[in-house]
């Protein structure tokens, strides 16, 4: 009998079908990437990780312009002289309510073209995610600032709907140009959320957000690929609209903010999840064996019928010990 990909196994979970395991994806922050270096020995953590998705990210490598400070492909300078994984913006480049084109390169830049070509190539087995990060709402308060955004939505509509117009037609070119390749599926990372709720509200969100994603996951499946989210915070309350606009798995499932067993009875036959193992409580305050017995809970309660790839409910941080991100690792390996 012909041994299932990983690559299969993830479209399995997506397809909510009963897999002989739980696919995973484990992914972290710079510091915990030193510590996990460190402990065994190599930077080639995904041969040692086994994770069944590869991703590859939609956009042209950030260029250093002076000692931690990197600028995007938008204009916008990051400084990442504290968090080296994002950083904070330096400068807002929309200063008022004047939509300005801006000097964007070629959603098929040959550097992207190669990027992609290259990501196939080398990722036979895996399943192959593109990943439109900081994507919409994130791009458009990176470029105008997120309270001037806000208070946009509700001073000056007509500014706001034209400046998410203009970053969803450029997202819908970059998503045409990924989707020449053979990949699997697209991953739409906007952050909507806080500890507590929507960042702007269910109504807004309505308003200024879900048409222009579900344009995005029309696209997508228009090409038969799965669509993928990320969004932080606790959002459950607009599972229903992400499931209407043709969502298949929502990221990062964290247990902090919603409970991730009963959002699985809720929504699990038609929502796969992708996450779970919270960096926030478990992985950073637990001992190794809670951890352990936590994964396992997971792969059994919220595995069981499909619908689940399981990881950390974000990357994770340099505050974990290495030896529960060690746990996390082994169990998910042993199931």
């Amino acid at each position: 009998m012909q041994a299932v990909t990983p690559r299969e196994r993830v479209w399995q979970a997506v397809r909510h079908q009963e897999t002989d395991f739980v696919p995973y994806h484990i992914f972290y922050t710079v510091p915990a990437r030193i510590q996990l270096e460190a402990h065994f020995g190599t930077k080639d953590l995904e041969r040692v990780l086994g994770n069944h998705i590869a991703k590859q990210r939609i956009r042209l490598p950030d260029v250093e312009v002076q000692p931690g400070h990197w600028r995007d492909e938008y204009g916008v300078v990051w400084n990442r002289t504290i968090d080296k994984d994002v950083g904070v913006v330096e400068d807002y480049l929309i200063k008022d309510r004047k939509l300005e084109a801006l000097d964007l390169p070629a959603p098929d830049d040959p550097l992207r073209l190669q990027a992609f070509e290259s990501f196939v190539e080398n990722n036979p087995d895996r399943f192959r995610l593109i990943s439109l990060s900081n994507a919409l709402f994130e791009r458009a308060w990176s470029l105008r600032g997120m309270e001037n955004l806000m208070i946009d939505m509700i001073e000056a509509p007509e500014f706001a709907n034209d400046l998410l117009d203009y970053i969803t037609d450029y997202h819908l070119r970059e998503i045409d140009v990924a989707l020449r390749y053979d990949i699997d599926g697209i991953s739409v990372s906007d952050d909507w959320g806080a500890q507590t709720g929507l960042l702007f509200g269910p109504r807004l969100w309505r308003k200024f957000i879900k048409p222009r994603i579900a344009k995005m996951y029309a696209r997508i499946k228009e090409a038969g690929k799965a669509t993928f989210t990320h969004s932080c915070g606790k959002v459950q309350s607009i599972f229903p609209d992400l499931i209407e606009i043709g969502l298949d798995v929502f990221n990062p499932f964290q247990p902090e903010v919603m409970d991730v067993y009963e959002m699985k009875k809720e929504f699990g036959d038609r929502l796969a999840f992708f996450g779970g193992v919270g960096v926030q409580s478990i992985l950073p305050h637990g001992k190794p064996q809670e951890v352990r017995e936590e994964v396992y809970r997971l792969i059994d309660q919220v595995g069981k019928g499909g619908g689940f790839i399981i990881g950390p409910s974000h990357a994770m941080p340099g505050d974990i010990p290495t030896e529960n991100m060690v746990a996390m690792i082994e169990a998910f390996q042993n199931q």
